[in-house]
């Protein structure tokens, strides 16, 4: 797919791309290297000169960020300079919009300024890029403003809008970009690069990514530290039981309280459903990422049976996909919680 799309930016592309498809499955590193291909001044296309992941220049660049008392001197690479300045950001024929930490939505100044950017000639090649990432966050203003931008577009722009939810976007939006669906990668895409990246071994590589349920971001996350609520998540199922509608609250604040968080979370939760569903069905033992968690998955997929398990899992799947169209994130937790509760209390 993408090598295709490579070629069609090459010949003739359309002015603007939709891609859409799960979290953290790398829907915004591949318009990123997109951009990279059209801009790179070296051998643009599919042998852009830039390696995104291993740029001593960017490396340099933030660290030099964080400590601004430090000389700016950061090493030579090998990438051309347009590819540097598409990865730090400063390339003049290259925009890159995303949801602002801490706010809800794209800002419609964010659109605006983005138009006015594309409405400018190119000032060092052929072509202007922009990347519109978190894109179901747009509002409505947000999007009607960027319709005369989509119907009547520059000639020398690119558009690659990026999302989770094209449901979240106006009909009169979707309608003038060419789809690109992204599905969840396989166990096996994403155990080849928790080892190469991580340096984990096979074993523990394949266990983290049977539980990131296609998405890589999940995958690094469970590698890496920042670690998903696993324990927490499985001790709260565990005691689901004598839960009311007060704990359930708690619950939904500290593990639901974003979109985000929330999607994240109800997808580990089926994940985590599902690895117990197969102890229970056939006796394997559970992927975890730990020994303790591995033992409490055991624990409790002995104490349910199996129409208690299939029936949680496909609230946890149903809640996900609620809050993927926008359902408000807490009320679905708290909703999800009591139904675990009143489900283990007839076990």
């Amino acid at each position: 797919m993408i090598e295709g799309l490579v070629g069609e930016l090459g010949r003739r592309p359309s002015h603007a791309y939709l891609f859409s498809g799960p979290h953290g499955i790398g829907k915004a590193a591949v318009a990123a290297g997109l951009a990279h291909s059209i801009l790179c001044e070296h051998s643009p296309g599919p042998r852009f000169c830039c390696t995104p992941e291993q740029c001593a220049t960017r490396t340099a660049a933030a660290s030099t960020g964080r400590n601004r008392g430090a000389a700016r001197q950061p090493p030579r690479c090998d990438c051309c300079a347009a590819c540097v300045q598409v990865a730090l950001g400063v390339h003049p024929d290259f925009t890159s919009v995303a949801r602002q930490p801490n706010r809800s939505d794209l800002l419609i100044e964010q659109v605006r300024d983005l138009i006015e950017r594309l409405g400018l000639r190119p000032s060092r090649g052929d072509r202007r890029v922009a990347i519109i990432d978190d894109a179901e966050t747009l509002n409505l203003p947000a999007q009607n403003a960027l319709l005369k931008t989509l119907e009547e577009p520059p000639g020398h722009t690119i558009i690659f809008m990026v999302t989770q939810s094209e449901r979240a976007l106006l009909d009169t939006v979707r309608s003038r970009m060419r789809p690109v669906r992204f599905g969840p990668l396989t166990v096996g895409e994403i155990a080849a690069v928790l080892a190469a990246r991580a340096g984990l071994d096979a074993e523990r590589a394949n266990a983290l990514a049977r539980l990131a349920r296609g998405s890589l971001s999940h995958a690094l996350s469970l590698s890496e530290g920042d670690a998903p609520p696993i324990k927490e998540l499985l001790e709260a199922l565990s005691r689901a039981r004598s839960l009311d509608f007060a704990a359930a609250q708690s619950l939904a604040q500290d593990f639901f309280a974003s979109r985000e968080q929330a999607v994240d979370n109800f997808e580990l939760i089926a994940r985590l459903l599902e690895e117990m569903l197969c102890f229970k069905l056939l006796r394997e033992n559970p992927n975890a990422p730990s020994p303790e968690a591995a033992k409490m998955m055991t624990t409790l997929a002995e104490r349910l049976d199996v129409d208690t398990l299939a029936n949680l899992l496909d609230a946890a799947l149903k809640s996900g996909a609620a809050i993927d169209a926008m359902a408000n994130s807490r009320l679905q937790a708290e909703q999800w919680w009591m139904t675990a509760g009143q489900a283990l209390r007839g076990n």
